[in-house]
Parts: C-alpha cells; sequence; structure tokens
C-alpha cells in the first residue's frame, strides 16, 4: 500500500464532495440548518398548543351535573365557565365542551363524582387537570372539616408519610432519555449522509466517464478502493458530529419540554463530558469504516447515480429497526448482543450517557464493527477487480 498515491486519491476525492452540492448538503446543510430549523419549529409549536389548550379550556366550558353547590363554586372560582348540556358525555366526544363533571349514587349512599375527559385532545386533557386538582383539594378540605367538627385531629388521616425517592442521580436520568434518541438519530443520519458520495464516487464516475482515469493510473484497485472508502467514511463521520453537536444545541434551547419543569432539566442537563464524547466518537469510527465499505462495494454495481440511489436508499432504511431497538430502555447489553452491526453502537452510545458502559462490550463492539468493515472492504475490493461491474453502462 503507497501511501503518497492513498493520500492524492482521498484529498482528491474530498476535494469532489466539497464541489458537490447535493453531498454538502446531506452532509452539512441537514445535520446545520435542517435539524435547528425542525426543533425550533417543534418548540413553537409544542408552546402554541400549550397555550391554545389552556386558553380553550377556560373559554370552552365545562359541563355540570351535580347537587353539591360546593363544587360549582370551586370550579367557577378557578376561573372556568360552566356550560349546560343534555347529555355531558357525547357533548366532550363532540369536543362541545373542554371536560364534564357529572354526580353518580355509589357505593354506600357516597356520591361518586366522575369528570369526562378525551385525553387524545390537549385542550380536554387540561381541562380535565384543572377540575382533578378542584376536586382532590374541596375533597380534602371537606374531610378536613368534618374532622375537626368531631374534634379529631386531622393527623388520623397520616398515620405515616411515605416519599419515593429516585437513587439515580441527575445525569443518569437525563443520559436515560438522550440515549433513548441520541444513537437513533446519530445512526440514521449517519448512513444517510454518506448516500451521496458513495454514489458520486462509484456510479457518478461511470456517468461522468472518469473512473478510467482511475483505473490507468499506477495505483492498484487495492489503493483506489481504500482512497473512496476513507474519502466516504470521512463524510460519514463529519455528518454524525455535526449531528450530535447540532442535536445538543437544537435540544437545549428548541423548548420542546414545554412548560414541564422535569423534562427542561432533563434536556438541559447534557451527560456529555469528555470521556463521554471520546467514547461515542471511538464507537462511530468503525461504523462509519463499515458504513462506507459497505456503501462503496454497493454503489459500484450500478450503472448510473439513479441506480445507486435505487440500490442504497432501502440500506438506510434497514438501519431504523437496530438503531431504534438498541436505543430503548430495558435491554441488557451482553457480549453476544454486542456482536450485532447498528444494534451494537446504538446500545454503546446509550450505556455511555447513562455511566454504565462495561469496557468489555465497548470492546467486542469496536472489534465486531471493525471485523465487519474488513469484510466489507474486502468484497468492495473484489467488485473493484470485476471489468463487468467496472464498466457496465
Amino acid at each position: 500500500m503507497r501511501f503518497d498515491i492513498l493520500k492524492t486519491i482521498y484529498l482528491k476525492e474530498m476535494l469532489d464532495q466539497l464541489r458537490d452540492r447535493r453531498a454538502l448538503l446531506s452532509m452539512v446543510l441537514v445535520p446545520l440548518i435542517a435539524i435547528p430549523a425542525l426543533m425550533a419549529g417543534m418548540g413553537v409549536v409544542i408552546t402554541i398548543i400549550e397555550k391554545k389548550a389552556e386558553d380553550q379550556s377556560k373559554t370552552l366550558g365545562i359541563g355540570l351535573k351535580i347537587n353539591s353547590p360546593e363544587i360549582r363554586q370551586a370550579i367557577e372560582k378557578a376561573g372556568l365557565k360552566i356550560v349546560d348540556k343534555p347529555n355531558l358525555k357525547e357533548a366532550v366526544e363532540k369536543k362541545e365542551l373542554a371536560a364534564a363533571v357529572e354526580e353518580t349514587a355509589g357505593a354506600a349512599g357516597v356520591p361518586e363524582i366522575l369528570y369526562y375527559v378525551d385525553r387524545s385532545n390537549p385542550t380536554s386533557e387540561t381541562a380535565g387537570d384543572s377540575l382533578r386538582t378542584i376536586l382532590t383539594e374541596l375533597k380534602d378540605s371537606k374531610v378536613r372539616q368534618r374532622l375537626r367538627e368531631q374534634n379529631i385531629p386531622e393527623t388520623i388521616l397520616t398515620p405515616f408519610s411515605f416519599k419515593r425517592v429516585n437513587v439515580a442521580p441527575e445525569r443518569k436520568m437525563a443520559g436515560a432519555m438522550w440515549g433513548t434518541m441520541l444513537g437513533y438519530v446519530l445512526l440514521l443520519l449517519m448512513f444517510t449522509g454518506g448516500i451521496y458520495p458513495a454514489i458520486d464516487m462509484t456510479a457518478g464516475e461511470k456517468e461522468r466517464k472518469t473512473l478510467e482515469l482511475y483505473l490507468s493510473s499506477p495505483a492498484h484497485r487495492s489503493e483506489i478502493v481504500l482512497g473512496k472508502i476513507l474519502a466516504a467514511m470521512t463524510a460519514i463521520f463529519l455528518t454524525a458530529m455535526l449531528t450530535l453537536a447540532s442535536i445538543v444545541f437544537s435540544i437545549r434551547n428548541g423548548g420542546l419540554a414545554g412548560k414541564n419543569p422535569q423534562m427542561q432539566q432533563m434536556l438541559k442537563t447534557i451527560p456529555l463530558d469528555g470521556h463521554a464524547l471520546l467514547l461515542i466518537v471511538l464507537t462511530l469510527l468503525p461504523l462509519a469504516l463499515l458504513a462506507a465499505s459497505i456503501m462503496i462495494a454497493i454503489a459500484i454495481l450500478a450503472r448510473s447515480f439513479k441506480e445507486g440511489q435505487t440500490y442504497l436508499t432501502p440500506l438506510a432504511l434497514l438501519v431504523i429497526f437496530p438503531a431504534l431497538i438498541g436505543g430503548m430502555p430495558g435491554l441488557e447489553f451482553t457480549p453476544p448482543m454486542a456482536m450485532i452491526p447498528i444494534f451494537n453502537a446504538s446500545q454503546v452510545i446509550r450505556s455511555t450517557l447513562l455511566g454504565d458502559l462495561s469496557s468489555t462490550n465497548f470492546l467486542i463492539t469496536t472489534f465486531a464493527n471493525l471485523v465487519y468493515a474488513g469484510i466489507a472492504f474486502y468484497f468492495a475490493s473484489r467488485r473493484f477487480e470485476d471489468e463487468t461491474v467496472l464498466f457496465r453502462t
């Protein structure tokens, strides 16, 4: 392997990518522009939906069929408008009411209060939350009042107290949330970001009739293949890093958590220190090499750029399932699972963010992906040795 020739091929391919608007679009513009715009748009939409639901829950009205005037007074005091409807449940279903409260005969002569909500409707869900708070406070108030009338201390209601204590630190909670989505998005965009460069360096060369210049040069076929794979790998890895930076920035500033303070805190607590970032980079490098090798091996079979897209688009779609499953909580990351490509990288990213990555699983994942990349490189090299493949037009 002559490194000066390899360097020349690599630099030539990288220069071609920088001149290709399609490659720049998938490699740079999508992570840096499309993702922040999408996240910002989602944040705006979430804020609008929450505000609209809160306003409509007060203006659309609450239906009542109750005997207790105290409940009516408590609802009116909370600023909710009361509207009379003959069939409360049907009115909520038809969105004529935000929610409704109905009193029925319960067991042992104790009234049972039903409140109807449509949980598929944000307005109704918001109104239902308000009603639950109102009814709970009113119930507690009446119980305390009756205890005082009977000269019974209120402490009788609480013979003991209990409190759920979450032993997971804040960083681990944030890691659980980030790990579920980050690996999936990174892996998916890695593969989609490498499609155009891989096709352009293979089927695109055939269409432009420039592949013959490569083959007539002093470079060996293996050097040509490796140079193209390294250039495609650079594009894929650059896409991953830009995507990571873009996602972190966008989620922290995109308002995706709405008004939920716990979710806001978790989104802003990014479990990415230097050690975690290094592990993610070391995980993505062999995977980028594997992706580039597979794409070059497949794309060289195509006779045109369009045909290359037909071949590689399903590959990007096949990444979705293992990447998504790998980020799901509750799965135990075992050494045999660390040998499953794509899935293993997603699991490593999740475990890294959680702070419980096993060195054994990390090493197996890295070694397995390097082996798979070597196999893909072998097949890509064999394709470049086949004249019937290279000159298919």
